[in-house]
């Protein structure tokens, strides 16, 4: 049985809907009616609906607002909007969040709002019908993805070659070229848990491994699950040097469908050359002894150098920079100071190109560091995901959302700017993942896929002051929160927060606070 919830402002319309929603006959249970967002919002989460009808014109948070925070809540919640106006801005946004309909109350019938639940409950049908299959699909899959992982060991482990490939004839693997050249894909970590819980993560690998699997049909790709969250990707080729691009055409194509159909991306790197079989198992190992070659090169899929790069060490005692902006953002509850810190580092990192394995530590060092001085609880399962990233951005991403959870453990779940309009809390959040440099309205407007004079007007209405004095005025909250520190220059305050000029710095400083740098510090 599927439930609905009915959302308006205006009672005798609310009971208007229920009415509609009797006669439709279609099996909804009505679980929740609301007259107010704040009201709507605590219902949703209580009672849990299917589906949600809601008039868009309301005070506070309006319906299209309301519909944004519930799909954070449920991302599955088929919504279906009412509205005194026809206008196009509104059903642009309709459409944008995938609304089953955009509905005028004046002509509202028992017959259209039959024929617009219909859609949504078909819809929500589908899906549960596909979910059911793919559940079984799972079960299916899962007996073959284990011997598959048994294949792969007994491959890595150097069995014998005529047993190993009858073994693989009977998973449908079938080798008939002399040489093999290797890939290993990774699912980055960060992206996924930016929409899946980390208990989903084995979930979330095993579909990525059935993409990978269903792509190789009749490429001469082989995708074996690692069983972590890595895949090992083998192309059976005729050659063992001058290789065509198709393993990395092939990589490319898995990672488009897992950010299509899962909403999360791909790394990995793959082997330039190709080797017979009785070398696959020292190729591969040699393969991912060099992994870190492509750490922070900023394409998905990085080409492994056939001899391996000379990182640098890190020297001794550094870090205190970091240390004492992550220790300023916790004192402040200012989540854009975790983003200072971490770019820095990472920054720093990738131009003295450091061993990737010591950044990790050191990321991994510094939220350890912030958990112990604000008695809070790191995550399960983090320092093996950061220990595990691929990429410099990975990793940094990683360790960002683990200082904002701990964060928020420390103000016993507030997150900061909860009470500002959730579009302008987007925008900063933006802002806080680029504190070190200076963003523009161009660089938003193309973040939010927005016209630029478009998004300028609708800032300048959201809150009130243009973008430039916004974006300024944040630079500066920042500078104010760094110079408390006894010992911080302004030179240094200026650099990090992304002015190149300290004369510019002054200016705008003085601007926004009424008073210079060198003022303030000395105060």
């Amino acid at each position: 049985m599927m439930k609905i919830m009915l959302i308006d402002d205006d009672v005798p319309m609310l009971e208007y809907v229920g009415r509609l929603l009797d006669e439709s006959n279609l099996g909804l249970v009505l679980v929740a009616s609301a007259s107010a967002s704040e009201q709507a919002l605590e219902l949703f989460k209580l009672t849990e609906p299917d589906i949600v009808v809601t008039d868009i014109g309301m005070p506070g948070m309006d319906g299209l607002e309301l519909a944004e925070a519930f799909r954070v809540i449920n991302p599955e919640v088929r919504l279906l909007f009412l509205t005194c106006y026809e206008d196009f801005q509104y059903s642009k946004r309709a459409f944008q969040l995938d609304a089953d309909d955009y509905i005028i109350k004046d002509e509202l019938s028992a017959r259209q709002l039959a024929t617009s639940l219909d859609k949504a409950i078909r819809r929500i049908s589908s899906r549960r019908e596909l979910l059911d299959r793919y559940t079984l699909q799972q079960d299916m899959m899962r007996h073959k993805e284990a011997l598959k992982q048994s294949f792969l060991k007994q491959l890595l482990a150097g069995s014998s070659e005529k047993e190993l490939l009858l073994f693989g004839e009977r998973l449908g693997i079938s080798w008939k070229l002399p040489y093999f050249q290797h890939a290993v894909l990774h699912i980055d970590a960060a992206s996924a848990l930016d929409r899946y819980r980390q208990q989903d993560l084995p979930l979330i690998h095993f579909a990525v491994a059935n993409i990978a699997s269903e792509l190789s049909a009749g490429t001469g790709m082989t995708a074996l699950p690692s069983g972590q969250s890595d895949i090992y990707i083998i192309s059976n080729v005729d050659k063992a040097v001058g290789l065509d691009d198709s393993l990395q055409t092939y990589l490319t194509r898995v990672g488009e469908k897992a950010h299509q159909y899962l909403k999360v991306e791909l790394s990995g790197v793959y082997s330039g050359n190709a080797y017979p079989f009785h070398q696959i198992g020292a190729s591969y190992h040699s393969l991912m002894s060099r992994c870190d070659s492509g750490f922070y090169v900023s394409g998905a899929f990085a080409l492994v150098p056939e001899t391996p790069i000379c990182f640098r060490q890190p020297s001794e005692g550094r870090g205190d920079k970091e240390r004492s902006l992550l220790s300023l953002g916790f004192s402040e509850g200012n989540m854009s100071l975790f983003d200072l810190a971490v770019n820095g580092l990472t920054q720093q990192a990738a131009t003295e190109q450091l061993n990737p394995r010591a950044v990790k530590e050191r990321l991994a060092d510094l939220v350890r560091q912030s958990a112990y001085e604000t008695n809070t609880e790191v995550e399960d399962g983090f320092y093996a995901l950061i220990g595990h990233a691929f990429t410099s951005d990975e990793a940094a991403r990683l360790a960002k959302r683990e200082l904002r959870n701990l964060l928020g453990q420390q103000f016993n779940g507030f997150q900061a700017g909860s009470e500002k309009d959730i579009r302008l809390q987007a925008i900063d959040l933006y802002l806080e993942e680029h504190a070190d440099r200076m963003v523009t309205s161009f660089d938003m407007a193309a973040h939010l896929h927005l016209n630029a004079s478009y998004f300028s007007r609708f800032f300048k209405r959201l809150a009130g002051v243009n973008f430039t004095d916004y974006v300024n005025q944040y630079k500066i909250n920042l500078a104010i929160a760094m110079l408390k520190k006894e010992h911080e220059t302004v030179e240094n305050v200026a650099y990090t927060i992304g002015f190149s000029d300290r004369a510019y710095f002054s200016k705008v400083f003085k601007k926004y606070s009424g008073k210079s740098p060198s003022e303030y510090k000395g105060q």
